[in-house]
């Protein structure tokens, strides 16, 4: 056996243990909120011993910062799928920000977390960091549409804050508002945005 099959056999069982407490954590975090679940909460549901939980976390915001790295490197991942070279890159950028909101709507725990843990200073860089990339994949896109003629000439930097802005309103939104569904709402947003940023 080879020495990288024998790291891969290796770590396998820790990973498969931290996808399983991640999820408990998930199904917690959306249960009772961030403030209210707990380390017993999370070992609980995941089926594990506390030892165990703490051996591989030594902290709730271990978990939950654990947690939004993974949403963040799934999201970021699809979101860079999207762009295959052939789609208009209006269609590229509204298919990403329907694809942030259906992930934080499929997963009302992350969601109602962001909000609770905002406060938290390695939380906020994690978001900080996030933005930052948002907008360093946003502003190629856009800069390459006005080029082609598809948009608007506009500042890509303002534009893509813009674009970001939108998304996280509707989300903060469905945060406070049981009622609001901010998915039948995206389409609406994209034709407002299409108005005011295609070029005609």
């Amino acid at each position: 056996m080879t020495d990288s099959a024998v790291r891969s056999r290796t770590r396998a069982p820790r990973e498969v243990r931290r996808a399983q407490i991640l999820d408990a954590a998930l199904h917690c975090f959306s249960a009772s909120g961030f403030h209210a679940a707990s380390m017993d909460d999370l070992a609980r549901t995941s089926r594990l011993s506390k030892g165990s939980l703490y051996w591989h976390f030594e902290s709730k915001e271990e978990v939950f910062l654990a947690l939004t790295d993974r949403f963040l490197e799934e999201y970021f991942a699809d979101w860079e799928a999207l762009d295959d070279g052939r789609r208009p890159l209006f269609e590229v950028i509204a298919a990403g920000g329907e694809l942030a909101v259906r992930r934080a709507t499929e997963e009302p725990g992350m969601l109602r977390a962001w909000v609770e843990f905002l406060a938290h200073p390695a939380a906020r860089e994690r978001y900080a960091q996030a933005y930052r990339r948002s907008r360093a994949q946003l502003m190629p896109l856009l800069e390459r549409a006005m080029e082609r003629g598809e948009l608007k000439k506009q500042p890509a930097g303002a534009v893509s804050s813009l674009l970001i802005g939108a998304t996280e309103g509707i989300l903060l939104q469905a945060s406070v508002d049981p009622t609001y569904d901010p998915l039948a709402d995206w389409p609406g947003v994209v034709s407002v945005l299409r108005g005011g940023l295609i070029a005609s």
